[in-house]
């Protein structure tokens, strides 16, 4: 996910924007009367089920991520709607068929499956983007197959599963991509025909091209556009856009207050982020100017008698100030309900998400703040209660366990599968090869699941299955966790060919957990490296990290039944 930075901004128009601040109280209810648009999507309000299925390939969507219960939950919080966002075209073989793998199919009907049961409308976002590289001219050489086998499996189903054709395109002519989107809606209209079809704009999703997307002869539409107004406020601490990042960036106040501006970080002096600061973010950061910028909106659907869809909107809530952020949710959520604009938040998990972190406990880690400030209506919160973990549990055991981890990995070149068919027993395997110096992948546990104390003083190990055909360097290690008041200690064993027999054959490791040895740490915010200090603790193990630390690795490794256990 993306969003555009605005890079260039005019002295004069700063300027003005300056002087036409309109102060705001502290009442931020809107008043008045406010025009609609005409016409409504069925769903009212849900969520993005983000970093689900937008893995590279099929082998690496971490299914397990997301289950049943999710749903279930979404429910129970008043969502009516999941937008599934899937990067559609990695799940194919290739030109020229572009033939979507079996595996993911399976899992997406899956998702399809729980959404219907729980009566949730579902729509399968196509979210096959690069942020930085702009949408191909001839996208709809990949575009237009995929949608028609989608369309051809998804016919039947009921009317709760939609189609959104592109998330965010950008860096292409509305011209060219009005021309494509209206070829796949033809194509999809020639297999389903009376399914609903979202659409949006150039300029990712942006309220500024609605009016450029072609009036297509289809009733059965949707247009969506994306909302993150204003920017530096949504995005401060964000690590993945365009140059100048604002990873520096934190406890930007929203609406705009003078007295909690913060220091503009040195990175950002001379950028336009220090203009923007200065001038126009008084401005920005007014609710007015958001339901303005709406109001735009509702202009569109009532000029052309179109349902409308905020596909995306959200605050990363990293180091953005946490009253704001809820403050700005209830303003946004408000203004779309009272404008009949459905919805979907970006996210559910992760770093936009509806939880105190990028991950928790329905019943535990919900910020019920921003679930309130949504519409939503969250359940009581039990207070956690840290407990020493006094039993082991699988890791990996043909699926990420879903109950205590989550997965990734990260590698340029790096071949990876949660799901080869080579396996010592049950269904699955992983599979890792092509991997470069520090190459990594990776199980995150549960906060409920972080407390190792218990399992070390009592003899435990890290167990797991292994095979290589030829001789392999690899270390495995348990990872603390990274933030500003915690240093992520590493607790490292190197593996070798002394300890995995390079025959081919299945081997099972295992590494007592107080034999382990605390090496350091790596701080990605500075990156530098520090030296051990004995300062790793077993209290609060974030992460378990297989890696290739002493060279890259060509050779390709299997692991199976990764658990921990005495």
């Amino acid at each position: 996910m993306f969003k555009k930075l605005t890079v260039l901004v005019l002295i004069g128009v700063l300027f003005s924007a300056c002087n036409s601040t309109v102060p705001v109280s502290e009442d931020y209810t809107e008043s008045g009367n406010v025009e609609a648009a005409p016409r409504s999507a069925p769903f009212s309000k849900g969520v993005n089920f983000s970093a689900w299925f937008e893995s590279h390939s099929a082998e690496s969507i971490p299914f397990t991520r997301y289950t049943e219960q999710d749903f279930i939950d979404a429910k129970s919080l008043g969502a009516d709607v999941i937008r599934l966002p899937v990067r559609m075209h990695s799940m194919t073989g290739g030109a020229p068929g572009y033939i979507l793998e079996p595996l993911f199919l399976r899992f997406l009907d899956t998702a399809v499956d729980w959404a219907e049961k729980h009566q949730l409308y579902i729509i399968i976002d196509n979210h096959s983007f690069d942020p930085i590289q702009a949408t191909s001219d001839n996208i709809d050489q990949i575009l237009i197959p995929v949608w028609e086998q989608i369309a051809r499996r998804y016919r039947n189903r009921s009317s709760l599963v939609i189609y959104e054709i592109l998330n965010e395109p950008h860096g292409i002519s509305d011209a060219r991509w009005g021309e494509i989107q209206g070829k796949t809606i033809e194509a999809i209209r020639r297999i389903d025909r009376n399914r609903l079809i979202i659409v949006g704009g150039t300029d990712y999703n942006s309220i500024g091209k609605l009016n450029a997307i072609p009036n297509y002869n289809d009733s059965n539409l949707i247009y969506t556009f994306h909302f993150y107004d204003p920017y530096l406020f949504t995005h401060q601490g964000e690590t993945w856009g365009g140059a100048p990042t604002l990873s520096t960036l934190e406890n930007l106040p929203f609406p705009y207050n003078f007295r909690r501006m913060p220091r503009i970080p040195n990175n950002l002096r001379g950028t336009w982020v220090e203009g923007s600061l200065n001038y126009s973010y008084p401005k920005d950061a007014n609710p007015a100017a958001l339901r303005a910028t709406l109001d735009k909106v509702v202009a569109f659907s009532k000029e052309r008698n179109v349902p409308v869809f905020c596909g995306e909107f959200g605050v990363y809530m990293i180091q953005s100030p946490k009253e704001d952020r809820i403050i700005w949710y209830e303003i946004v959520a408000a203004a779309l309900d009272r404008r009949n604009i459905s919805r979907t938040s970006w996210d559910y998990y992760g770093g936009f998400g509806l939880f105190n972190g990028e991950r928790g406990s329905f019943n535990h880690d919900l910020n019920t703040g921003v679930a309130r400030a949504l519409g939503f209506t969250p359940p009581p919160q039990i207070p956690r209660t840290e407990q020493p973990l006094n039993s082991g549990f699988y890791i990996y055991n043909d699926f990420p366990n879903a109950q205590f981890v989550n997965t990734g990995h990260w590698g340029q070149n790096v071949v990876f599968s949660l799901y080869d068919t080579s396996r010592p027993s049950g269904e699955y395997s992983i599979r890792w090869s092509n991997a470069s110096q520090y190459d990594v992948f990776y199980f995150e546990f549960d906060l409920s699941k972080r407390d190792f104390r218990t399992l070390v003083n009592n003899n435990y190990y890290l167990e797991f299955k292994a095979r290589a055909a030829s001789p392999v360097d690899f270390a495995v290690r348990f990872v603390n966790i990274e933030s500003s008041s915690s240093i992520p200690w590493r607790m490292q064993y190197n593996i070798d060919s002394a300890t995995l027999t390079p025959d081919g054959n299945w081997h099972t490791i295992r590494i007592p957990l107080n034999q382990m040895s605390d090496i350091g740490a790596w701080l990605n915010a500075t990156q530098q490296w520090v030296v051990s200090r004995g300062e790793f603790t077993w209290q609060h193990v974030f992460r378990l990290e297989f890696v290739a630390e002493q060279r890259a690795l060509p050779e390709t490794i299997w692991f199976d039944d990764i658990r921990l256990g005495n």
